[in-house]
């Protein structure tokens, strides 16, 4: 595995990406314990990612075979800028990451991140954040990699 990034590209998802970007994001979906998430949304989300309108964008991880040249979608990240009252430039938030189970840890998790990196840059966002679950320790191995661990607990309304 790893050689594995070495024969991955990464790019913003285009409107023929949504049947591979929904395959993902189902998987993705299926580590989590009933996420109680509205019928549809993965399909207003996609047409999000493709609105030109909309400041939300989600990126693809494709495996390319060296055979025969094809190529499979095996990973996404999803991201957003938005506006802080504490930094003049607006903010990122990495808000979904997902590489299918059989090609972690081979460098395309971190291929996702500086491509977010790299966007928020471009958009003048480059105060990139994340959360993950406190049990999630494959990926805070990354995390720890490419960024580090503040001191901030997250809040919610209730009910929500």
């Amino acid at each position: 595995m790893s050689g594995l990034k070495n024969n991955v590209t990464v790019r913003y998802v285009q409107a023929e990406d949504r049947e591979d970007w929904i395959r993902l994001w189902l998987k993705f979906i299926a580590t989590y314990d009933d996420p109680k998430l509205p019928k549809g949304i993965e399909n207003a989300n996609f047409d999000r990612f493709i609105d030109p309108q909309v400041k939300m964008w989600s990126a693809i991880a494709f495996l390319k075979d060296d055979s025969t040249g094809r190529e499979k979608a095996i990973g996404f990240t999803d991201f957003f800028i938005h506006p802080s009252t504490w930094q003049i430039e607006d903010k990122t938030y990495l808000n979904d990451l997902f590489v299918d189970d059989d090609f972690r840890v081979g460098g395309v998790g971190r291929k996702l991140m500086e491509f977010v990196y790299n966007e928020a840059d471009k958009l003048g966002a480059p105060s990139v954040y994340w959360n993950t679950d406190h049990f999630n320790h494959r990926a805070q191995l990354l995390y720890t990699k490419v960024g580090y661990l503040t001191e901030k607990r997250i809040y919610r309304r209730k009910g929500y």
